[in-house]
């Protein structure tokens, strides 16, 4: 309930839910992106990008929460910019989590990891299974919003009806993987 208060809130613009949403959910993120990566300046970026997401989302009116959790939300979202960014720089190094004992269990101690939506980690799933190029022309257009045109500068496609036959191409795909790793359950 408090989570739809603070929601409701920001979608007005409430600068102060803001604030309260950005210091509730800050140090366990932290600590839950520390299972990921390392590097605390990387991870506090992120989170910044996280909230700052989640604002923009809201002022838009395009903010919907399947699971329910907004903390669930922000720790997806947080996630997959965290791989995301990592993927982009190779050189950046994983924890291994055999040689870091003090992080077992921490995933388990949150609940948001239950309350999971399983049509979000099948979906989940079937975006890594997709090749490298269509996970970024897919999040680039449904994440950030690019319009096709912003899409083939950033992709360094040829034209933008490229783009959209292959942004075509990859929601087939993606399609596929989904009813191949549903009906295998």
């Amino acid at each position: 309930m408090m989570d739809n208060n603070l929601l409701d809130r920001l979608s007005l613009g409430d600068k102060t839910a803001l604030e309260e949403i950005y210091r509730k959910y800050r140090a366990p993120f932290i600590q839950f992106a520390l299972k990921y990566h390392s590097d605390r300046n990387q991870i506090c970026d992120i989170y910044q990008d996280v909230i700052i997401a989640l604002y923009e989302k809201s002022i838009k009116q395009k903010l919907h929460l399947s699971s329910g959790s907004l903390k669930t939300y922000l720790f997806s979202m947080g996630k997959f910019m965290l791989f995301t960014r990592l993927k982009k720089n190779a050189t950046t190094d994983f924890i291994d989590s055999n040689d870091h004992n003090i992080f077992d269990g921490l995933v388990e101690s949150f609940e948001f990891i239950a309350e999971k939506d399983p049509q979000v980690v099948l979906l989940e799933s079937a975006i890594e299974s997709l090749g490298r190029k269509c996970q970024e022309l897919l999040r680039l257009f449904y994440y950030e919003e690019k319009k096709l045109a912003e899409i083939q500068e950033i992709l360094e496609y040829n034209h933008t009806d490229v783009v959209k036959s292959q942004k075509s191409r990859c929601l087939k795909s993606l399609r596929e993987s989904i009813e191949l790793k549903h009906n295998n359950r």
